[in-house]
């Protein structure tokens, strides 16, 4: 612990505080396969839990990276049907890798939008924050992003592919496309009707040119009969916001 937080009760005590959620989750999460999982791969925990409402068995995880939020809804849901989503194949690698031994997990390498056909993933120096979309400036200042590079990756529209592949309809979809999310749900207007919790990555700053902004998204789901159910616990308080996770539920599933 470094020496400082000493000299100052405040900043003490919210690394205390910090501790202790990171213990509590590693509770939680004690012999489930998401166990290994550190850090920000929790931060989607808490919302996970609230959506038991809705009793998820089939799940979409839309952007699915590497695996590590598909392990951490097995670990809650470990009966759920997860679908993830993921195009560049680096990622569709390990994500095979952490999840070759769970049973009821498909990967599905292909990008989603309101269009189908070939288009440039922008690729920064942390992949892991790859979009259909050019980086702003924010980016940088923010997270240090930089470009790196540009692969080509196929674009589906979700309700189009869930027909060509026979896919159940979800009752949990989870976006995390880096700006993307106006577009992903444009082409998945008929999974959205029948989904009854969202989780999502939001923005509060354009960090993605032309990106879809958190009351862009507010307004979309809104008119789905989606409500703001509840902020992922590592969003600010008292200062600007950048981004965090949010659950969004179904009205009639809150109420």
């Amino acid at each position: 612990m470094r020496v400082a937080l000493f000299y100052s009760p405040r900043l003490l005590i919210e690394r205390l505080a910090e501790i202790s959620l990171q213990r509590r989750r590693l509770r939680r999460l004690r012999g489930s396969v998401g166990a290994g999982l550190r850090g920000a791969h929790l931060d989607s925990l808490e919302l996970l839990e609230l959506a038991h409402l809705v009793v998820p068995r089939i799940i979409y995880d839309i952007g699915s990276n590497v695996g590590t939020w598909t392990l951490l809804a097995k670990s809650l849901y470990s009966t759920a049907e997860i679908h993830g989503f993921e195009p560049l194949g680096w990622h569709c690698k390990e994500y095979l890798r952490a999840t070759f031994a769970l049973e009821g997990v498909v990967l599905h390498q292909v990008a989603l939008g309101s269009m189908h056909g070939q288009f440039d993933m922008q690729v920064p120096n942390q992949s892991d924050s790859s979009s259909l979309l050019p980086l702003a400036r924010a980016s940088e200042e923010v997270f240090n992003l930089r470009f790196d590079k540009s692969i080509p990756v196929t674009v589906e529209r979700l309700d189009e592919y869930v027909e060509k592949k026979h896919l159940p309809l979800p009752d949990l979809i989870k976006l995390d496309v880096q700006g993307f999310e106006c577009e992903v749900l444009n082409g998945g207007m008929l999974a959205l009707q029948h989904a009854k919790a969202i989780i999502t990555e939001v923005s509060f700053k354009e960090f993605y040119k032309g990106q879809c902004r958190f009351d862009q998204l507010v307004t979309l789901l809104a008119q789905s009969g989606f409500f703001l159910y509840a902020f992922g616990m590592r969003t600010a308080v008292g200062r600007p916001l950048d981004q965090c996770d949010v659950l969004f539920l179904k009205s009639a599933v809150g109420s």
